[in-house]
C-alpha cells in the first residue's frame, strides 16, 4: 500500500497544501510548529478515524475559519486504480466521509481501506507506561486488519458505559432490577470473550516477530516476550482455550460482586482492565529495562505491527514516522530504515539530514518536503 497524494484545507495551520509522494522515503522538514505533524496527523485520521494526539474534531479546524478537509489517494499493491478517502469537518454540523466519492456512515466504515504505521515520541514509553497505552497499542493496531474487532470493541464499550451508569443508580439508592444486571453481563461478556481472543492471538504474532527484530537489533544477546495478561482470562479456572467457561466465569463475576463495583463506581472486571506483560530474559521489563532496552522495544513492535499487517492482509501498510530520530542514536536510526528498506515510509525531522540514507539513499527514491508557516515546498535532496 502506498499513499500518493494529500490535500489539506484549513486543517490545523495549513491553509491549503497539497503534496505528491514517492514510493519510496519521504522527509517533511522544518523548524518545530510549522505543520510537519500536522500533515502525518492528517494522513492517519483516515487509518485511525480520529486524531492520533487526541484532539477533537473541531479542535482540527483553523482558527476562525468554518471548517476543515483532508483528502488522501493510495493505491494497493498490484493496484492501478487510485482510491480516494476524504473527511470534512464543519465547524458546526456533522462530519462527512468518503471513499470515492461515495459517502461513509462513519470512521467505522472507513477503518480498514487504508493502514498505516505510527511511530512518535510517545510510543517511546509503551513499555514503562500503563497498561492502557499497551491496550490502546493492540486495539489500534488489530482495528486495521479486523473489521469485526471493530465492531465487538465498539459494542464493548457501549454496554460498559450504560453498566457504569447502572452502578451509579444503584450506588445513590436507585432500583435496579436483577434482569438489567444479567442481561449487561451477558452481553459484556460475550463481546469481552471475542476481544480477549483477538487481543491473545496478536499478542502471540507480536512475541515472535518483535523477538526477531531484537535478536537483530542486539546480535541475539536478549530476548522479550509478550503475554496477553487478563483478570477475564483467570475467571475461569485455567480453561484457557474454552471460550464458552471464559464468558460464563465473566459473567458470574459481574453478577456476584455488584456492591462492590458500585462502592468502586465502575465495572472491575472485563478486557478494560487487562495488560500485556512485557518481559526481557524472564524479568519484568516495566521493572528492570534500562531506558535504552524500553525504546528498542518499543521500535521493533512498531516494525512487527507492520509485519503482522502484511501477513493478515496481504500488503505493507504506509509507515509514519513523527520526529522519532531525535529522540533515536544513530544505531537505531540506521536498524530503522534498513528493516523499511523498499516501503514507504513518511518521516518527520527538523533536519533532514538527521535521516539515515539522505546521502546514499538506501537504494530508495528519497523526496524531502520543507514545511514552513503550514505551507509545503519540494526541496529536492538534503544538503
Amino acid at each position: 500500500m502506498k499513499v500518493t497524494t494529500a490535500k489539506y484545507q484549513c486543517f490545523r495551520n495549513l491553509g491549503e497544501v497539497s503534496l505528491e509522494f514517492s514510493p519510496g522515503v519521504n522527509v517533511l522538514w522544518g523548524l518545530n510548529a510549522q505543520g510537519k505533524s500536522n500533515i502525518l496527523e492528517g494522513l492517519y485520521y483516515f487509518a485511525r478515524g480520529r486524531s492520533f494526539r487526541g484532539a477533537k474534531d473541531r479542535d482540527l479546524i483553523m482558527f476562525e475559519q468554518p471548517f476543515a478537509s483532508a483528502e488522501i489517494g493510495f493505491l494497493r499493491d498490484g493496484s492501478v486504480k487510485e482510491t480516494t478517502l476524504s473527511v470534512t469537518l464543519p465547524k458546526n454540523g456533522r462530519k462527512k466521509l468518503a471513499r470515492s466519492g461515495a459517502p461513509l456512515s462513519g470512521p467505522a466504515e472507513m477503518l480498514g481501506s487504508f493502514r498505516a504505521v505510527l511511530f512518535c515520541p510517545a510510543h517511546l514509553t509503551i513499555v514503562s507506561g500503563g497498561p492502557s497505552e499497551r491496550r490502546s497499542f493492540l486495539d489500534i493496531a488489530i482495528s486495521q486488519t479486523s473489521r469485526e474487532y471493530i465492531f465487538f470493541l465498539a459494542r464493548y464499550k457501549k454496554y460498559l458505559a450504560e453498566r457504569g451508569a447502572l452502578l451509579k443508580r444503584y450506588a445513590s439508592g436507585g432500583k435496579v432490577d436483577a434482569e438489567e444486571w444479567e442481561t449487561y453481563a451477558w452481553q459484556l461478556s460475550g463481546a469481552a470473550e471475542k476481544i480477549y481472543s483477538e487481543r491473545k492471538r496478536y499478542c502471540d504474532l507480536l512475541d515472535g516477530d518483535v523477538a526477531e527484530y531484537f535478536e537483530k537489533m542486539t546480535n541475539g544477546r536478549e530476548r522479550p516476550a509478550f503475554k496477553y495478561v487478563s483478570n477475564f482470562e483467570t475467571t475461569c479456572d485455567g480453561e484457557e482455550e474454552d471460550t464458552a467457561a471464559r464468558s460464563e466465569g465473566l459473567y458470574r463475576k459481574l453478577t456476584e460482586n455488584i456492591d462492590r463495583e458500585a462502592a468502586a463506581g465502575s465495572t472491575l472486571w472485563g478486557p478494560h482492565k487487562d495488560d500485556v506483560k512485557i518481559t526481557i530474559n524472564d524479568r519484568d521489563a516495566r521493572l528492570f529495562a534500562s531506558q535504552g532496552q524500553e525504546r528498542s522495544i518499543a521500535l521493533c513492535m512498531k516494525l512487527a505491527e507492520g509485519e503482522i499487517s502484511r501477513r493478515l492482509t496481504g500488503e505493507y501498510p504506509v509507515f509514519l514516522l513523527d520526529d522519532v530520530f531525535s529522540e533515536l542514536d544513530e544505531n537505531r536510526r540506521r536498524f530503522i530504515m534498513n528493516e523499511l528498506e523498499g516501503r514507504q515510509i513518511i518521516i518527520t525531522s527538523c533536519e533532514p539530514s538527521a535521516v539515515p540514507g539522505s546521502e546514499d539513499t538506501l537504494n530508495n527514491e528519497v523526496s524531502f518536503f520543507e514545511v514552513s508557516n503550514g505551507a509545503v515546498k519540494s526541496s529536492g535532496a538534503a544538503e
